[in-house]
């Protein structure tokens, strides 16, 4: 069945499983809880702005660069940067605009999620 064929309700939860699985692949791939935790300085949710960072606001941004110099750089890149150095937009790149956008899109809502259970085991005192 086609997704516009698809309930409100059959959509909502093939939107959930796709960030749970995104969630479980980041786990498998070595970010952890115990890694996310280490990440007191928000950079998950630096990370998920650069995701959710729709294309039309990636604006070239000029910001001074800790001397006299100004950089023009795009927006995405300074919130990535922000975030970590190798953080990746498109590592698969899909020739599909849409594709890569909902790609984003979950790997974004995934690294929110890592970013809320930070903070609830901050707020349990579980750290």
């Amino acid at each position: 069945m086609s997704a516009s064929k698809k309930s409100p309700d059959q959509i909502g939860l093939l939107a959930v499983g796709m960030v749970a699985e995104e969630r479980m692949r980041q786990v498998k791939k070595g970010y952890s809880r115990d890694h996310d935790d280490d990440h007191a300085s928000e950079e998950l949710a630096a990370g998920t702005a650069f995701y959710l960072l729709p294309s039309w606001m990636n604006q070239d941004v000029c910001t001074a660069n800790g001397g006299e110099r100004l950089v023009i750089e795009s927006l995405q890149n300074l919130v990535g940067a922000a975030a970590w150095n190798d953080i990746s937009r498109d590592e698969d790149n899909p020739d599909d605009d849409l594709e890569l956008r909902i790609r984003n899109v979950v790997r974004g809502c995934a690294l929110g999620l890592a970013e809320l259970e930070r903070l609830i085991r901050m707020r349990k005192g579980g750290r």
